[in-house]
């Protein structure tokens, strides 16, 4: 470790002759962590730590332009995961990373079976053919900024890390928009999955959400049921002044074991809403809450990993970082998501 190091330290801009300024940084971002005492080793399994968002390049020692791009690539994804919160919504399908890219995809779209009994010698009713499908197109999704000549050329990490995590985070928001606008999109009145909340000003209250949610629950017997609640921030807002909220909260046990202590007086963290997660983001529209089946309701098709792309802006000496990642997003049963809508109808 010491050798790289010390390269990593010493080494400038010229490499076989040629300026290759997010390589440089990435040295600058790596020679840090080497004095901070995080190892080669070490980076490479905190990269591998959650699949779907590894970097390509080999890290190893051996590969050392690969290991300066993955250091500066690591920061980018190390702003993406802490900053989504769409990808719990919906299932996870990598088939088209494994298969190299062809892209595009059918998902299948389960039409339920009835089960019925059949006395001796009596005949079977087939309920038709068990799926339909949707294809889902990935197209590739972008964040950049850029790495100035002066950044690298004075040594200015957390200036060069803070552009890197721009980038990471608005991928993360990226992601996240699409997701969630997805389903927004399927919560309409057509759908039998949208309930009003009565006025254009009126927010979103307590029996509101117990209604809506019965519109994914009751649905089918045995089938749908939710497990996440969206919720805008000033919707989340307006339910903390609910009375009927503030009752339930006020008559909520106190679960043993949680670390909560009942006589300390502190606001409670509303965590969830019977056993539906409750997620609480910008992201959604103000005046929109939305209940999912995550189980369910859709798929995040990822065609690319979290990928790093650099080259020189033209005319410039700068060096412009991109993120970039390829991915689709199916809804295949639109009644496992229902909305409460700020409007009178």
């Amino acid at each position: 470790m010491g050798s790289l190091a010390n390269s990593a330290i010493s080494a400038g801009f010229n490499e076989s002759g040629a300026t290759r300024i997010a390589e440089a940084a990435g040295k600058l971002i790596i020679s840090d962590m080497i004095r901070k005492g995080v190892s080669v080793e070490a980076l490479n399994s905190e990269l591998s730590l959650k699949e779907s968002f590894r970097t390509r390049e080999d890290v190893n020692t051996s590969n050392s332009s690969g290991l300066y791009i993955t250091g500066l690539a690591s920061v980018i994804r190390a702003a993406v995961e802490p900053n989504m919160v769409g990808l719990e919504l919906l299932q996870l399908n990598t088939d088209l990373m494994n298969g190299g890219g062809k892209g595009a995809i059918q998902l299948p779209k389960e039409q339920r079976i009835t089960a019925a009994e059949v006395g001796e010698g009596g005949t079977v009713s087939y309920t038709g053919v068990g799926y339909t499908s949707i294809t889902v197109t990935p197209t590739k999704k972008i964040a950049s900024s850029k790495i100035t000549w002066e950044m690298v050329k004075r040594g200015m990490i957390s200036l060069i890390t803070a552009e890197a995590a721009r980038c990471g985070k608005a991928l993360a928001r990226k992601v996240d928009s699409d997701i969630i606008s997805g389903i927004e999109a399927v919560c309409t009145a057509g759908n039998s999955n949208r309930k009003a909340t009565g006025g254009a000003s009126t927010r979103v209250s307590y029996n509101n959400l117990i209604d809506a949610r019965a519109y994914i629950e009751g649905f089918e017997v045995g089938g749908f049921h939710a497990t996440h609640l969206i919720l805008h921030p000033d919707d989340y807002a307006a339910l903390c002044k609910d009375t009927d909220f503030k009752n339930a909260l006020y008559r909520a046990p106190i679960i043993a074991g949680a670390g909560v202590d009942a006589s300390a007086g502190i606001f409670p963290v509303i965590e969830f809403f019977g056993d539906a997660k409750v997620i609480r983001t910008a992201q959604i529209t103000t005046g929109t809450s939305v209940f999912v089946d995550s189980t369910e309701l859709g798929t995040f098709v990822q065609e690319s990993d979290v990928e790093v792309v650099d080259g020189r802006i033209n005319g410039s000496v700068d060096t412009e970082v991109i993120a970039l990642m390829s991915y689709g997003i199916g809804v295949q049963n639109v009644r496992a998501a229902a909305s409460v809508v700020m409007a009178a109808s």
